[in-house]
């Protein structure tokens, strides 16, 4: 089956997000009143550790969850993306995120940082690899200083 580079796209960022869905699905769930009733009612009645968790538990069940929910939901958004463009413009994404050195969503209340950035260029690597792009470099004065400035200082010794 030829899979489109957005649908490509929504499963390397599927599995990328795992983690981070897992961590938001257990705070949320353990915010709920019932939930911590639950979880007390069965370790006051000693089936379980004192450590047991019920979100714990059910966090094998994530990743069906987002393969059925999350992974359609970014293939549908991503699906207004020019296909040919998915590629180039995910790489460049994660580039300039790690030139920043981590990428903040929600006003910073979700950072990645370098090491998960690493994974996702990894992932776009394997999956979704870009090609040589043959695309316009806009100059700008400080361009055309720096060039002079290259032209100018003798090459590197390789030796």
């Amino acid at each position: 089956m030829q899979y489109t580079n957005s649908q490509i796209l929504a499963a390397v960022l599927n599995r990328w997000l795992q983690p981070v869905v897992l961590q938001l699905s257990q705070a949320k769930m353990s915010s709920f009143p019932a939930l911590q009733m639950i979880e007390n009612k069965v370790r006051q009645m000693g089936i379980v550790s004192p450590n047991w968790s019920l979100t714990q538990e059910l966090a094998p069940m994530i990743e069906p969850i987002t393969n059925s929910i999350v992974q359609p939901m970014l293939g549908k958004y991503l699906s207004s993306v020019p296909d040919e463009s998915i590629p180039a413009m995910a790489h460049g994404i994660v580039d300039k995120a790690l030139e920043s050195g981590e990428l903040k969503l929600m006003e910073g209340k979700l950072t990645f940082n370098k090491e998960d950035l690493t994974e996702l260029k990894n992932l776009l690597n394997y999956n979704l690899p870009v090609g040589q792009t043959t695309d316009y470099v806009v100059k700008t004065s400080d361009t055309k200083k720096a060039e002079a400035q290259a032209a100018e200082s003798p090459a590197p010794n390789t030796k």
